[in-house]
């Protein structure tokens, strides 16, 4: 039977939750802007992209290692609102998986060194990276418990807000004691460690005790969590990838003014990042639901009007801020507006791959990302190769917009429900071919 401590909540959907999500993601993302510009300024371009394309690699793995924890809980607190031993069998073995995987990392650097970093990237600063990964997972998981068991609209300020609230000033003061990327991912790990400490309470909830042998715990879960995790794992992979990548083809100083530029592009998707996040326990069956079809295209329909007026924002700051980084080339803000246009119009259809695997279609969602993704590396690894950073970074605007275009209308074709107004489908479409057209018009 579920812990007498706590009970599943009962939410309704409304636009609570994403306006407070997208208000902390801004507020939290200037902070983090901030410390990341004195940074680039602290630290030599080197140094910089040492620091980014370390803490890229780890972040990379995180997703990974988690293999769709998080959603295959939210999902089975949903399911089985009276018993957390679903939940805590999932705990159980990603909580395996990650001790095992960090332990791998560990062993591995002499490898990973010479294959992925090219010999950029200290044994130092690596081993402080990594160290974030357990790290991350075990406070990605307690939040979720937290949106499901507690206050959704807290939880979602935590994740985007206070966790930044916390890591800007130790990061800037970090650097000023010693200046470096070692004293950098040192403030990232330490900053992370405080996060997990604060929330850890929602996690002792779901103690791991009495959940039965761990072996069948983990045969039981790991074939969803493989379904589940790894387009997840792949999704938020991409923007790594493409760090990495940039680095062993254009250099650690270009990978460093590269991530910024996806940071800086992330922003005019902060609205459907809070969206899906807020309606993620709502999506089971909801073809079957019209009126929560309705309110859904409602809010996203708004989402998408401040996705769209982000892009405006970006288009008009991006060329005054490159003045003021260290490491920002010649096209800089033409790169971030191709890139930032890809993910603020292709988050119009709404919270599709969230939806296919709520909805059980896991093995075509991974069938349909991997495809796209190996197709697009191939065109980004072209781009880099021909020294073009605003081509790597159009194609993967143009990923996430193709992507998720094509996984709207398999939902639309196949149950009918369609996420997003057709008007705002529409505009979209055309907004973001325009913006295409003008960023390589004057490239």
């Amino acid at each position: 039977m579920i812990s007498a401590h706590f009970e599943i909540n009962s939410i309704n959907m409304n636009s609570k939750g994403i306006y407070f999500g997208i208000l902390s993601n801004i507020l939290g993302n200037l902070l983090m802007l901030g410390a990341t510009l004195w940074l680039t300024r602290a630290l030599d371009p080197e140094e910089f992209g040492q620091f980014r394309v370390a803490s890229n690699f780890a972040i990379l793995l995180v997703p990974l290692f988690a293999l769709g924890g998080e959603r295959l809980i939210s999902r089975l607190l949903q399911r089985h609102s009276g018993d957390s031993l679903p939940a805590r069998r999932v705990l159980a073995t990603v909580f395996f998986i990650t001790g095992t995987g960090t332990a791998l990392l560990a062993v591995s650097y002499p490898l990973l060194s010479r294959l992925v970093f090219d010999g950029n990237i200290p044994i130092g600063v690596y081993y402080v990276s990594i160290a974030i990964i357990p790290l991350t997972i075990a406070y990605n998981l307690a939040n979720t418990i937290w949106r499901h068991i507690g206050d959704s609209a807290k939880a979602q300020i935590d994740l985007n807000f206070t966790q930044r609230l916390v890591r800007a000033p130790l990061l800037v003061g970090a650097v000023l004691l010693w200046p470096g990327a070692l004293a950098a991912s040192l403030a990232m790990t330490a900053a992370q460690a405080i996060s997990l400490a604060r929330i850890y309470r929602n996690l002792k909830l779901f103690s791991l005790h009495g959940i039965g042998s761990l072996p069948k715990a983990i045969r039981s879960n790991l074939k969803e969590l493989l379904l589940i995790g790894v387009p997840v794992a792949l999704m938020a992979a991409v923007d790594r990838l493409d760090v990495l990548l940039v680095n062993t083809v254009m250099g650690v100083a270009v990978a460093g003014s590269y991530d910024l530029i996806y940071m800086l592009a992330l922003t005019a998707m902060f609205p459907a990042i809070a969206l899906s996040k807020t309606a993620e326990p709502f999506l089971y069956k909801l073809a079957e639901d019209p009126i929560k079809i309705h309110r859904l295209k409602s809010l996203q329909t708004r989402s998408f009007l401040i996705s769209f007026t982000a892009v405006v924002g970006i288009a008009i700051a991006t060329p005054i801020l490159a003045r003021f980084l260290g490491n920002a080339g010649p096209d800089f803000a033409r790169a971030t507006l191709a890139l930032s246009a890809g993910l603020a119009f292709s988050s119009v259809h709404g919270p599709v791959i969230e939806y296919l695997q709520i909805n059980g279609k896991r093995t075509f969602t991974l069938n349909v990302v991997v495809f796209f993704i190996a197709g697009f590396l191939t065109v980004k690894y072209f781009f880099a190769s021909a020294g073009s950073l605003v081509g790597v970074a159009a194609a993967s605007g143009l990923f996430y917009f193709a992507l998720r275009f094509t996984l709207a209308l398999y939902i639309r074709v196949n149950d009918g429900v369609s996420m997003a107004h057709p008007a705002a489908i529409i505009t979209a479409t055309i907004c973001y071919m325009l913006i295409t057209m003008y960023v390589f018009r004057i490239t």
